[in-house]
């Protein structure tokens, strides 16, 4: 009776531990998958640092194109298998069916792309390099539909710290490997080579962790649901991969690789700026406008001071990294590289003025609209691969094709304006009002490193020392203005959620 009693009056405290147990683990396993992106930025960014110092802008662009063609290939091939692994309900045994549907359709687009190759080496005669490389990169396909159903099994069993362990050990073996090759002359070989290796670790390790290997079996009917549902996911596959290299081909087509290999650089930079970026912009809006669910008064004032607050975190990055675009480029590239510069200056400013479209998925969500985001995305891809089309038909010119990439970004934030306007009911001169600061800030900053720049102009040769510069005098010129203009804006934002 006492036992009982004891039991009981401690089983209360017994689940409370239990439930901040899972949350601490939750907490570690969210922190290990940040980590592990944060390994595979930081490792993408080191192969291409190493390969602009080896390689020429031609050689960096044939790559590009080559990668993107099979990487298409790859995206279809595993489209929805790991959901539908994830999603499958867990009082029931993982149809083995799933995994070997998945192999079938990696070799068929590998043999598909094999098809390809040898029509290529009929009609194109490619170099034996580009042949090397594509038979290198295709070979990864089936590993890839293998590998991203381990995947999906590890996430299924809440076992992300694996998962994002051996994403990291493979990405970083994958650079060792793509380094060593580089220094030793293989050319654009190397990077398949190590785009090889980051796909044999990660099957190796995967396999290990998940140890699914189910025995060979094939009913029609699972199949058949499977096929359905990857389907279901493929044409939001297909849009990312539009977004992502739709410019590329477009450039290939109306220029050629040297310039894709320009401005792939170039976005690979305003890229990794942006990463950094989104997602503090992301989670503040998203704890912000949490705060705000259900609750429709005071959102207009909201969405104001977020959007000020956006401006302020945002700007002058972008236009910072526009205004030391050349000594950037010079130090991180090489001076191989320098017609990058214009190229990095247009696409930092496009970004700068869709900023707020990172607040379309927060906005969007909390007001209930959330069914409007993928027709907005479809949207903003085609008008982005409309406007580059144009300007390639127009004039072929690299510059030109990235001033397309600054008139899509005012038409869409434009768009994106419009129905956060709507949602929210905010007032624009209220808005004008709270990010005219952000604005001028970012403007003085720029106008602060470009003097101190030409001033240093005469004197100092080193690009360097111009970059270090130009980065210190920039910072501390906006600490200023954030300081002054800022903290009363981060005051209010404070009072208005926390008023909620």
């Amino acid at each position: 009776m006492d036992t009982s009693s004891a039991a009981a009056a401690e089983q209360p405290g017994a689940k409370e531990d239990q439930g901040y147990s899972r949350r601490a683990s939750t907490s570690r396993d969210a922190l290990w998958v940040s980590g592990a992106r944060l390994v595979s930025q930081l490792c993408g960014i080191g192969t291409l640092l190493i390969a602009a110092r080896v390689l020429s802008p031609a050689e960096v662009g044939v790559f590009a194109m080559v990668s993107s063609i099979v990487l298409l290939q790859s995206k279809i091939a595993e489209a929805g298998w790991s959901e539908y692994l994830i999603a499958a309900p867990h009082d029931k045994d993982l149809p083995g069916t799933v995994l070997y549907c998945a192999l079938a359709s990696g070799l068929a687009f590998t043999i598909l792309g094999l098809i390809g190759l040898t029509v290529s080496l009929v009609w194109l005669a490619p170099s034996g390099s580009i042949f090397s490389t594509l038979l290198l990169l295709m070979a990864t396909i089936v590993p890839g539909t293998f590998i991203i159903c381990q995947s999906g099994i590890l996430v299924r069993r809440r076992r992300l710290r694996e998962l994002a362990f051996y994403q990291a050990a493979s990405e970083f073996s994958g650079l060792l490997v793509t380094a060593t090759g580089l220094l030793l002359g293989w050319g654009i070989v190397a990077l398949a080579a190590g785009r090889c290796c980051v796909v044999l670790v990660a099957l190796l390790m995967s396999t290990c962790f998940a140890r699914w290997l189910p025995r060979f079996e094939f009913h029609l009917t699972t199949a058949r649901e499977a096929l359905a549902y990857s389907t279901r996911l493929l044409a939001s596959r297909l849009m990312q991969f539009a977004q992502s290299y739709g410019a590329e081909f477009l450039i290939v087509f109306f220029i050629g690789a040297t310039e894709v290999g320009l401005y792939r650089m170039a976005s690979r930079i305003v890229g990794a700026v942006t990463e950094l970026v989104s997602e503090p912009v992301r989670m503040l809006a998203w704890s912000y406008f949490s705060r705000q669910q259900g609750a429709t008064e005071g959102l207009s004032r909201l969405t104001c001071l977020v959007m000020a607050a956006t401006a302020f975190a945002a700007l002058p990055v972008f236009m910072g990294l526009a205004v030391i675009s050349v000594q950037l480029v010079s130090v991180l590239l090489g001076a191989q590289w320098l017609a990058a510069a214009p190229v990095l200056i247009l696409l930092a400013t496009a970004r700068g003025i869709a900023v707020i479209q990172m607040l379309n998925e927060p906005v969007l969500s909390i007001i209930g609209r959330v069914a409007l985001l993928p027709r907005l995305n479809l949207l903003f891809t085609a008008t982005s691969l409309a406007c580059l089309a144009i300007a390639g038909w127009i004039h072929p010119d690299l510059v030109n094709i990235a001033l397309a990439q600054v008139l899509a970004a005012a038409i869409t934030t434009s768009v994106s304006l419009y129905f956060l306007q709507r949602g929210t009911g905010f007032r624009w001169p209220s808005l004008l009002r709270r990010v005219l600061p952000a604005g001028l800030g970012a403007c003085i900053m720029v106008g602060a490193v470009g003097f101190a720049l030409h001033m240093a102009g005469g004197s100092l040769r080193l690009p360097f020392v111009d970059l270090l510069m130009g980065v210190v005098v920039g910072g501390f010129a906006y600490l200023i203005i954030a300081w002054s203009s800022g903290r009363a804006l981060m005051a209010e934002l404070n009072h208005v959620t926390g008023a909620q």
